[in-house]
Protein backbone atom coordinates (compact mmCIF):
# COMPACT_ATOMS: atom_id res chain seq x y z
CA UNK A 1 0.00 0.00 0.00
CA UNK A 2 1.45 3.04 -1.35
CA UNK A 3 1.81 5.45 1.53
CA UNK A 4 1.12 9.38 1.34
CA UNK A 5 3.95 11.70 2.63
CA UNK A 6 2.85 14.26 5.02
CA UNK A 7 2.71 17.78 3.97
CA UNK A 8 5.33 20.25 5.26
CA UNK A 9 3.27 22.60 7.42
CA UNK A 10 3.36 25.99 5.42
CA UNK A 11 5.97 28.35 7.21
CA UNK A 12 3.10 31.80 6.31
CA UNK A 13 0.49 29.63 8.55
CA UNK A 14 -1.40 31.66 11.46
CA UNK A 15 -2.55 34.99 10.89
CA UNK A 16 -0.95 37.76 8.55
CA UNK A 17 -1.50 41.15 7.93
CA UNK A 18 -3.53 43.09 4.99
CA UNK A 19 -3.14 46.28 3.83
CA UNK A 20 -6.28 47.03 5.47
CA UNK A 21 -5.07 46.25 8.46
CA UNK A 22 -1.82 48.50 8.28
CA UNK A 23 -3.68 51.32 7.10
CA UNK A 24 -6.03 51.04 10.63
CA UNK A 25 -3.36 50.22 12.88
CA UNK A 26 -1.63 53.48 11.49
CA UNK A 27 -4.91 55.24 12.23
CA UNK A 28 -4.87 54.20 15.44
CA UNK A 29 -1.35 54.64 16.24
CA UNK A 30 -1.51 58.48 15.18
CA UNK A 31 -4.77 58.66 17.65
CA UNK A 32 -3.55 56.88 20.62
CA UNK A 33 -6.71 54.51 20.92
CA UNK A 34 -9.96 53.69 19.55
CA UNK A 35 -13.56 52.50 20.92
CA UNK A 36 -14.74 49.52 19.30
CA UNK A 37 -18.38 51.66 17.87
CA UNK A 38 -15.30 53.83 15.66
CA UNK A 39 -13.15 51.10 15.21
CA UNK A 40 -16.19 49.08 13.29
CA UNK A 41 -16.58 52.26 11.03
CA UNK A 42 -13.01 52.59 10.41
CA UNK A 43 -12.69 48.84 8.93
CA UNK A 44 -15.27 49.41 7.04
CA UNK A 45 -14.37 52.36 5.15
CA UNK A 46 -10.87 50.77 4.67
CA UNK A 47 -12.58 47.71 2.58
CA UNK A 48 -10.97 47.66 -0.76
CA UNK A 49 -13.93 45.74 -2.45
CA UNK A 50 -11.61 45.42 -5.87
CA UNK A 51 -10.24 42.81 -4.00
CA UNK A 52 -13.67 40.97 -3.81
CA UNK A 53 -15.76 39.07 -7.05
CA UNK A 54 -18.60 40.28 -5.10
CA UNK A 55 -19.55 43.15 -2.91
CA UNK A 56 -19.19 42.16 0.47
CA UNK A 57 -22.47 42.10 2.58
CA UNK A 58 -20.97 44.63 5.01
CA UNK A 59 -21.61 48.27 3.86
CA UNK A 60 -21.10 51.17 5.51
CA UNK A 61 -20.08 49.75 9.27
CA UNK A 62 -18.60 46.45 9.97
CA UNK A 63 -20.31 44.26 12.84
CA UNK A 64 -19.00 44.15 15.71
CA UNK A 65 -18.79 40.51 15.62
CA UNK A 66 -16.51 41.27 13.02
CA UNK A 67 -14.08 43.73 14.09
CA UNK A 68 -13.23 41.42 17.17
CA UNK A 69 -12.27 38.83 14.73
CA UNK A 70 -9.89 41.36 13.23
CA UNK A 71 -9.09 42.09 16.96
CA UNK A 72 -8.39 38.59 17.72
CA UNK A 73 -6.09 38.24 14.70
CA UNK A 74 -4.00 41.19 15.97
CA UNK A 75 -3.63 40.19 19.41
CA UNK A 76 -1.94 36.75 18.44
CA UNK A 77 0.22 38.84 16.45
CA UNK A 78 1.13 40.86 19.47
CA UNK A 79 -0.11 44.13 17.86
CA UNK A 80 -2.60 45.67 20.10
CA UNK A 81 -4.18 45.72 23.73
CA UNK A 82 -7.70 45.99 24.22
CA UNK A 83 -9.50 46.77 27.49
CA UNK A 84 -12.63 48.37 29.16
CA UNK A 85 -11.66 51.89 30.81
CA UNK A 86 -14.91 52.84 31.73
CA UNK A 87 -17.88 50.85 33.03
CA UNK A 88 -20.66 50.64 29.75
CA UNK A 89 -18.37 52.56 27.42
CA UNK A 90 -16.99 50.01 24.68
CA UNK A 91 -14.04 48.30 24.54
CA UNK A 92 -10.95 50.69 23.90
CA UNK A 93 -8.23 49.27 21.54
CA UNK A 94 -4.55 50.36 21.28
CA UNK A 95 -0.83 49.45 20.16
CA UNK A 96 2.17 47.35 21.89
CA UNK A 97 4.97 48.37 21.38
CA UNK A 98 5.69 45.76 18.66
CA UNK A 99 2.59 47.12 16.99
CA UNK A 100 3.94 50.68 16.98
CA UNK A 101 6.92 49.09 15.45
CA UNK A 102 5.18 47.66 12.49
CA UNK A 103 4.00 51.75 11.77
CA UNK A 104 6.83 53.14 12.44
CA UNK A 105 8.59 53.48 9.27
CA UNK A 106 5.39 55.70 8.02
CA UNK A 107 4.61 57.59 11.43
CA UNK A 108 8.05 57.61 12.93
CA UNK A 109 8.71 56.35 16.80
CA UNK A 110 6.11 56.85 18.92
CA UNK A 111 5.74 56.38 22.70
CA UNK A 112 3.28 53.70 24.23
CA UNK A 113 0.34 54.87 25.65
CA UNK A 114 -2.37 53.05 27.23
CA UNK A 115 -5.88 55.48 27.84
CA UNK A 116 -6.67 56.05 31.16
CA UNK A 117 -10.14 57.24 32.19
CA UNK A 118 -9.42 60.52 32.60
CA UNK A 119 -8.26 60.55 29.00
CA UNK A 120 -10.64 58.73 26.85
CA UNK A 121 -13.52 61.02 26.44
CA UNK A 122 -11.09 63.72 24.97
CA UNK A 123 -9.33 60.77 22.99
CA UNK A 124 -13.35 59.60 21.68
CA UNK A 125 -14.31 63.06 20.48
CA UNK A 126 -11.06 63.52 18.62
CA UNK A 127 -11.49 60.02 17.07
CA UNK A 128 -15.03 61.14 15.73
CA UNK A 129 -13.90 64.20 14.91
CA UNK A 130 -11.55 62.95 12.52
CA UNK A 131 -14.07 60.19 11.01
CA UNK A 132 -16.36 63.00 10.13
CA UNK A 133 -13.90 64.87 8.20
CA UNK A 134 -12.62 62.18 6.46
CA UNK A 135 -16.59 61.11 6.03
CA UNK A 136 -16.36 65.02 4.02
CA UNK A 137 -13.37 65.02 2.60
CA UNK A 138 -10.91 62.73 0.87
CA UNK A 139 -7.74 65.08 0.09
CA UNK A 140 -6.84 65.51 3.60
CA UNK A 141 -3.78 64.97 5.43
CA UNK A 142 -3.38 64.41 9.29
CA UNK A 143 -0.88 65.27 11.59
CA UNK A 144 -2.27 63.81 15.18
CA UNK A 145 -1.58 65.16 18.87
CA UNK A 146 0.71 62.41 19.23
CA UNK A 147 2.92 63.09 15.94
CA UNK A 148 3.40 66.55 16.80
CA UNK A 149 4.60 65.86 20.27
CA UNK A 150 6.82 62.91 19.03
CA UNK A 151 8.54 65.86 16.39
CA UNK A 152 8.78 68.61 18.94
CA UNK A 153 12.23 69.26 20.04
CA UNK A 154 11.59 71.04 23.40
CA UNK A 155 14.39 73.44 24.88
CA UNK A 156 15.75 74.51 28.56
CA UNK A 157 14.01 77.74 29.01
CA UNK A 158 11.34 78.03 25.87
CA UNK A 159 7.87 77.44 26.84
CA UNK A 160 6.36 74.73 24.00
CA UNK A 161 3.46 76.78 21.93
CA UNK A 162 0.16 75.49 22.38
CA UNK A 163 -0.30 72.15 20.69
CA UNK A 164 -3.48 71.76 18.60
CA UNK A 165 -5.55 68.05 19.01
CA UNK A 166 -4.12 67.72 15.56
CA UNK A 167 -3.15 69.54 12.50
CA UNK A 168 -5.42 68.76 9.15
CA UNK A 169 -3.80 69.76 5.65
CA UNK A 170 -5.54 70.30 2.61
CA UNK A 171 -5.38 72.09 -0.91
CA UNK A 172 -2.09 73.45 0.70
CA UNK A 173 -3.49 74.99 3.78
CA UNK A 174 -2.33 73.54 7.24
CA UNK A 175 -5.80 73.75 10.03
CA UNK A 176 -5.36 73.76 13.32
CA UNK A 177 -8.32 71.35 14.92
CA UNK A 178 -9.72 71.94 18.57
CA UNK A 179 -11.95 69.62 20.46
CA UNK A 180 -13.34 71.12 23.41
CA UNK A 181 -15.84 69.56 26.12
CA UNK A 182 -15.24 71.26 28.85
CA UNK A 183 -14.88 74.99 29.86
CA UNK A 184 -11.89 76.50 30.76
CA UNK A 185 -11.39 79.26 32.59
CA UNK A 186 -11.98 82.58 30.67
CA UNK A 187 -7.93 83.93 30.90
CA UNK A 188 -6.89 80.22 29.82
CA UNK A 189 -9.34 79.98 26.89
CA UNK A 190 -8.75 83.93 25.63
CA UNK A 191 -4.96 83.20 25.92
CA UNK A 192 -5.55 80.06 23.91
CA UNK A 193 -7.55 81.32 20.96
CA UNK A 194 -5.23 84.32 20.45
CA UNK A 195 -1.73 81.86 20.09
CA UNK A 196 -3.84 80.58 17.35
CA UNK A 197 -5.28 83.22 15.82
CA UNK A 198 -1.52 84.76 15.66
CA UNK A 199 -0.05 81.73 14.84
CA UNK A 200 0.36 80.48 10.85
CA UNK A 201 -2.61 78.36 10.43
CA UNK A 202 -5.44 79.05 7.88
CA UNK A 203 -8.00 78.44 10.08
CA UNK A 204 -8.76 77.10 13.41
CA UNK A 205 -11.63 73.90 13.53
CA UNK A 206 -13.44 74.11 16.99
CA UNK A 207 -15.29 70.87 17.29
CA UNK A 208 -16.96 71.46 21.06
CA UNK A 209 -20.11 69.51 22.93
CA UNK A 210 -22.68 71.14 25.20
CA UNK A 211 -22.08 74.03 27.05
CA UNK A 212 -18.53 74.83 25.65
CA UNK A 213 -20.16 75.82 22.49
CA UNK A 214 -21.74 78.99 24.20
CA UNK A 215 -18.58 79.49 26.02
CA UNK A 216 -16.25 79.73 23.16
CA UNK A 217 -18.66 81.74 20.89
CA UNK A 218 -18.73 84.13 23.39
CA UNK A 219 -15.03 84.25 24.04
CA UNK A 220 -14.07 84.30 19.91
CA UNK A 221 -17.36 87.61 19.80
CA UNK A 222 -15.09 89.32 22.36
CA UNK A 223 -11.93 89.04 20.08
CA UNK A 224 -10.81 91.72 17.71
CA UNK A 225 -12.90 91.26 14.72
CA UNK A 226 -9.58 90.90 12.60
CA UNK A 227 -9.26 87.22 14.42
CA UNK A 228 -13.03 86.66 14.43
CA UNK A 229 -13.27 85.04 11.00
CA UNK A 230 -10.59 82.93 11.35
CA UNK A 231 -12.60 80.38 13.43
CA UNK A 232 -14.97 78.14 12.21
CA UNK A 233 -17.24 76.03 15.34
CA UNK A 234 -18.92 72.52 14.69
CA UNK A 235 -21.21 71.21 17.21
CA UNK A 236 -20.24 67.46 17.52
CA UNK A 237 -23.78 66.71 18.32
CA UNK A 238 -24.43 67.27 14.60
CA UNK A 239 -21.82 65.16 13.43
CA UNK A 240 -23.51 61.80 12.01
CA UNK A 241 -20.65 59.19 11.14
CA UNK A 242 -21.90 56.83 8.09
Amino acid sequence: MMQTKARKPRSDKGPRLTARDLNALKWIAQQYAISLDHLCILLARLIDYQEYAQQPKESGEVTVSRANKVIKRWEQLGLIERGHILYGDPVWVWLTPEGLRTVNQELGPLCPYAPTPGKINHLYWINHARLYIEQQRDDIEWLSERQIHANQKSEPGVKQKHTPDAIVSTQGQAIALEVELATKTYARLDKVLHELALSDYHTIWYFTLGRAKQVIESAIENMNSMYKHRFVIYDMDDLELQ
